[in-house]
């Protein structure tokens, strides 16, 4: 008989705005069981990251995953962050209870790949240090995960340089040891993720539906990013990724190969597909956005979610 038990997820965060719409999205999902978030320099520093996931947790009542505190520095460049003025910890406005786990983050991950050795899916939402970190740790890692989905890298122009996506170029050993590590990896690039838009129709809809006053107040801010004169500004990239992991019609075209990241000259941290040793990553093409963002709409409404659900078009 199919088992049909929730399963275990970790997520690694670096603290933005669409990582907490990620979050939201798995922790409404019956598909899936958080064992444990890890935080992340990127978007934020990682200690703040860790104190983010804290709050947004409690803000959706779980005080029971624990959140671990993840690297602080890349492996090997200087620190940048992308968002050192922390926009979720406007949004949620909240005090967090606890403090982190007491275990770093490579740790932990560690830890909870051997005790569901198999069956442990990790999903990455920003650079990828401490992945690189528990590998070192436990080289056998890509053994005990049952797959990985990282949102990151570009194959057609990049978001930080010409050439290179923000994650990916936050720390770019980090990622080309990752890649090259033997994982069942799924790589949700931004040539995919920037087409995942919070539309006007859409957040309104948020606006109306969200049953919670802060998580009207995250609608709201999101809104606001999304009214100026260019049009839709609020890319849910990290959030796209967590939607591809929950549900395979989400991916409507991919391709198969290995990846490597660039380590020297201007187009550091750009990704590429490649043929060689490596073991093949799944390379996400095009995704059904409107299904995403109906899935998305659900899980922050507090609807019940389900992929056979009516998907309007926003």
């Amino acid at each position: 008989m199919p088992d049909h038990r929730p399963a275990p997820l970790i997520v690694d965060t670096d603290g933005g705005l669409d990582d907490a719409l990620a979050i939201v999205l798995l922790a409404r999902s019956p598909q899936v069981k958080l064992a444990g978030i890890s935080s992340v320099h990127g978007n934020v520093a990682a200690a703040a990251a860790a104190a983010n996931s804290a709050r947004l947790l409690e803000l959706l009542g779980d005080y029971t995953t624990p959140v671990a505190l993840g690297a602080s520095t890349p492996l090997d460049q200087p620190l940048h962050l992308a968002h050192p003025n922390d926009l979720l910890r406007r949004a949620i406005g909240r005090p967090r209870r606890r403090t982190p786990a007491t275990s770093p983050a490579a740790d932990q991950i560690v830890t909870l790949a051997e005790e569901h050795a198999g069956a442990l899916d990790l999903l990455t939402l920003g650079p990828l240090t401490n992945i690189a970190n528990a590998l070192r740790l436990a080289p056998e890692l890509p053994r005990l995960l049952r797959r990985v989905v990282v949102m990151g890298g570009s194959f057609d122009g990049g978001n930080i340089t010409e050439h290179a996506e923000a994650n990916v170029h936050h720390d770019p050993e980090a990622a080309d040891e990752v890649f090259a590590a033997g994982f069942s990896l799924t790589v949700v690039p931004l040539d995919v993720t920037r087409t995942a838009i919070a539309t006007r129709s859409w957040l309104r809809a948020l606006v109306s539906a969200a049953p919670q006053r802060r998580m009207k107040a995250a609608a709201a801010l999101g809104l606001l990013a999304a009214s100026g004169k260019k049009g839709p500004q609020l890319r849910m990239h990290d959030a796209l990724a967590a939607a591809v992991l929950l549900d395979r019609q989400v991916t409507t075209d991919h391709h198969v190969s290995p990846v490597v990241v660039a380590l020297d000259g201007d187009r550091r941290g750009e990704t590429t597909a490649v043929t060689g040793d490596r073991r093949p990553a799944t390379i996400v093409r095009a995704a059904d956005v409107d299904r995403f963002r109906a899935r998305l709409l659900e899980a922050l409404s507090g609807s019940p979610a389900g992929t056979d659900s009516v998907q309007p078009r926003y």
